[in-house]
């Protein structure tokens, strides 16, 4: 009978851990990935409004970098994705383009891949969309008892804020989830995230010098202290260790931050040679945009339905 007891108790438990989850979430969200070569993640609210963007590679970081998607539609997000890929040259106006969507459901899948291929009909690009469901992560949020959206969402601000623990983050609102992501941007970009590993080790390697120097120091004035003995002496060392110590610290973080700045310098100028490198061949595009569209859309839509036998080598999704 104790053991039925505790057995009941547990299921209760978890009843109602999941129901606490299930409320806070409040079932509004969803999210889809699109790959082009730069692959970006996004998660939407009811309404298909884009709650959070963030980069899968590096190439989606620069992909991302001049661009403020946040709040907007879902099919307006889309439209900037593709003619920022275009302006960056990760999207080749002259050659065939797959780009790989995945997402929660069916419908969003659907509702994606849709706006993408009307995207690339409309600039007279010969590319289309492929659906691909994440069966892991929907198996995952099923046997949580979650939405495949929130869990998305979960795993991002873990990536957001390192101090955060999975079983936390599984119970926190999606608002305060996004307030995460939204606040800690800067450290989901992954060459940044290097960089913070770096300092991390760094720093853990100060640590490892000076904490047992310290410590030892304290327990040599505590033993001196205990027996009335004089430790002027070792307070003033140990002070001047621990001011040594803070101003290592000081010097490590300073030349982080100093690094930081200058990486992010680095990366909006690898953006603009990437716009400079494509410009002339994207302002001949836009220029014929309106011709293209209207004598290759018969090919295009061809090439979207996959009823065409011979395709041409172009940027694949990965």
């Amino acid at each position: 009978m104790k053991k039925i007891i505790m057995s009941f108790s547990t299921l209760i438990l978890a009843f109602s851990v999941f129901m606490l989850i299930g409320c806070d979430q409040s079932e509004s969200l969803s999210y889809a990935s699109i790959e082009i070569n730069p692959a970006v993640d996004m998660v939407l609210d009811r309404g298909n409004r884009v709650q959070t963007v963030t980069a899968m590679n590096q190439d989606g970081e620069m992909l991302l970098l001049g661009l403020h998607l946040e709040n907007k539609k879902v099919e307006t997000a889309i439209d900037e994705l593709i003619d920022e890929a275009i302006n960056l040259g990760f999207i080749d106006v002259n050659e065939e383009t797959t780009v790989t969507v995945h997402g929660s459901s069916n419908a969003i899948r659907d509702r994606i891949q849709n706006r993408i291929n009307s995207a690339f009909l409309e600039r007279g690009i010969m590319g289309k969309a492929q659906g691909k469901p994440d069966t892991d992560l929907i198996e995952e949020a099923e046997a949580l008892g979650v939405e495949v959206g929130f869990l998305r969402l979960v795993y991002r601000a873990l990536e957001a804020d390192d101090t955060l623990s999975f079983e936390d983050a599984l119970l926190m609102t999606q608002e305060a989830l996004i307030a995460i992501i939204r606040d800690n941007a800067p450290n989901l970009n992954m060459v940044m995230n290097a960089m913070k590993t770096e300092f991390f080790e760094d720093r853990q390697a100060l640590f490892d010098v000076y904490i047992p120097q310290i410590q030892a120091l304290e327990a040599q004035i505590a033993l001196l202290e205990e027996a009335e003995e004089d430790s002027t002496d070792l307070r003033a060392e140990l002070d001047a260790l621990k001011q040594e110590f803070l101003e290592a610290l000081a010097q490590l973080r300073s030349a982080y931050q100093a690094d930081k700045e200058a990486q992010r310098a680095m990366f909006f100028l690898q953006r603009q040679e990437r716009v400079n490198t494509h410009q002339n061949e994207v302002a001949a595009f836009r220029n014929a945009m309106r011709t293209r569209r209207m004598q290759m859309k018969s090919a295009i839509e061809a090439f979207q339905r996959g009823t065409r036998t011979t395709l041409q080598s172009g940027n694949q999704g990965s």
